[in-house]
């Protein structure tokens, strides 16, 4: 099975993730996405791939912990979320997953804000987290995109392209 691919040497990814076992949704957003990416993986793609995600304080009963899931150790783990701020809980998840001895192999995001981390640092948040990291993270849509779509769309009117652009201005990468 070459890197590029998911379980099945069929199901190519395009985006440079390498092939994973589970996907990984941090609390709280992270684990609606995390179990909406395992749907929809098997239902466009046919491929069954498991899901765990993290809870934001221990459970002291029923199952207990702040893992639920799947076992993730000695597994290749994706981490999907919704997006990179500053990187601190892509980051927790990481050393979380590493203090498993489960492989994290990249992260997936809805929307790259294309952000600096301080109006200092030429580096956006998501670029600082793979750098960091040292693995891929992928975005569904990245602010360029959205600002693209804003141009097109008659459904906006020319307001809204403003704020984003004018964001971006100040913010951006």
């Amino acid at each position: 099975m070459d890197s590029n691919s998911y379980l099945k040497p069929q199901n190519r990814v395009e985006n440079g993730i390498p092939a994973f076992d589970v996907v990984f949704g941090p609390a709280y957003k992270g684990i609606s996405l995390g179990a909406l990416v395992c749907a929809s993986l098997y239902s466009d793609f046919k491929v069954e791939t498991s899901f765990a995600y993290n809870r934001k304080e221990a459970k002291d009963h029923g199952e207990g912990g702040i893992l639920v899931g799947v076992s993730m150790v000695g597994k290749r783990v994706l981490i999907v979320d919704d997006v990179i701020t500053a990187g601190t809980a892509i980051r927790e998840s990481h050393g979380m997953l590493q203090k498993i001895d489960a492989k994290p192999v990249g992260v997936a995001i809805a929307l790259d804000r294309a952000e600096k981390r301080s109006l200092e640092d030429p580096l956006s948040a998501v670029q600082a987290v793979a750098r960091d990291l040292d693995i891929p993270v992928v975005s569904i849509v990245a602010l360029p995109q959205l600002q693209e779509y804003l141009k097109q769309s008659p459904r906006y009117d020319d307001s809204v392209l403003k704020q984003v652009t004018e964001y971006r201005s100040q913010y951006g990468i």
